[in-house]
């Protein structure tokens, strides 16, 4: 298991629907949410997106396998109400 960062913009008027579905997807592939760190909610994003000018973003500290990280990437392409979606990896960082 690795752990990674997740971002993912929702529509806001489909965001708490779209929502229930992201965690259902997350938990088909067996992926551990460690953290979801509150007060991101909806914002003004930077520059339009498929005519949106708000979005929800959700953030969460995950652990998952490389393998289901590609198949989950796969499924959010699927659903037209994920605006952008983002999975960063995160290092251990080594001691001295």
């Amino acid at each position: 298991m690795i752990n990674y960062e997740l971002t993912v913009l929702l529509r806001p008027k489909t965001s708490e629907t779209i929502l229930v579905k992201v965690r259902e997807i997350l938990q088909k592939f067996n992926v551990k949410i460690n953290e979801e760190p509150a007060g991101w909610g909806q914002k003004r994003l930077a520059y339009e997106i498929d005519g949106e000018r708000e979005a929800y973003y959700f953030f969460a500290l995950i652990e998952a396998t490389p393998d289901s990280v590609s198949k989950i990437i796969g499924e959010f392409r699927l659903i037209h109400d994920i605006l952008r979606f983002l999975f960063v990896k995160i290092e251990k960082v080594k001691s001295a």
